[in-house]
């Protein structure tokens, strides 16, 4: 039987530097493939954190501005002067507001309070002769994890935003909340805040 020259197909396997080559060309598609699946669980992981971060600031912003758009211009004596309980520092503010538990019809104190990192809140029912007492003891931590939270109050009769302000001064015409790394709102006080308010001791 004659066979044909060139009918025998070479059988030889893979040369060394083709293996190389494709082993090379692998290990970068592996490579390529993992830094894009990295990149997308870290961004991922981001918009989760972001979320999060979002939904807490719309929770707090919007207790926060419910509170103080129902606040009172609540007097009482304190020291033998007629005071409005309303104390504002860059890292505290304290007010009353008409906003109380369903099952008592009043009034309810608030305060909050950020250091360190935390974010305090306490509140209490009035009237109540001790409250300068217990203003600042036994604060309820509001969130330990917070970024940064200042408060400045607006004077509209010098157009000045202020960095506290003191009771014996009625009402800001607005507050001013800041929270890190978000932008600040601004919460306007109610109109009815301008009347004079009552005296309960």
């Amino acid at each position: 039987m004659k066979i044909c020259k060139g009918a025998v197909r070479d059988k030889s396997g893979f040369t060394l530097i083709e293996i190389i080559i494709a082993m090379t060309i692998m290990s970068i598609i592996t490579l390529v493939v993992g830094s894009v699946f990295r990149l997308g669980v870290n961004a991922w992981d981001k918009g989760q954190v972001e979320t999060g971060e979002t939904q807490k600031l719309r929770i707090l912003s919007g207790i926060l501005s419910q509170q103080i758009k129902s606040a009172y211009p609540y007097k009482m004596m304190v020291d033998e002067e007629r005071k409005t309980i309303f104390k504002g520092e860059a890292d505290s503010l304290m007010f009353v507001t008409t906003l109380a538990e369903s099952s008592y019809a009043g009034f309810k104190w608030v305060r909050y309070y950020y250091e360190d990192g935390v974010l305090y809140y306490k509140e209490g029912m009035l009237p109540d002769k001790e409250l300068h007492n217990k203003v600042s003891v036994d604060e309820e931590v509001l969130d330990p994890e917070i970024g940064e939270v200042t408060f400045s109050y607006y004077l509209s009769s010098e157009d000045e935003w202020l960095d506290s302000w003191e009771d014996d001064e009625g009402f800001p015409d607005a507050i001013r909340v800041r929270i890190e790394p978000f932008q600040s709102f601004m919460i306007t006080t109610p109109a009815a805040s301008k009347m004079e308010g009552s005296v309960f001791d």
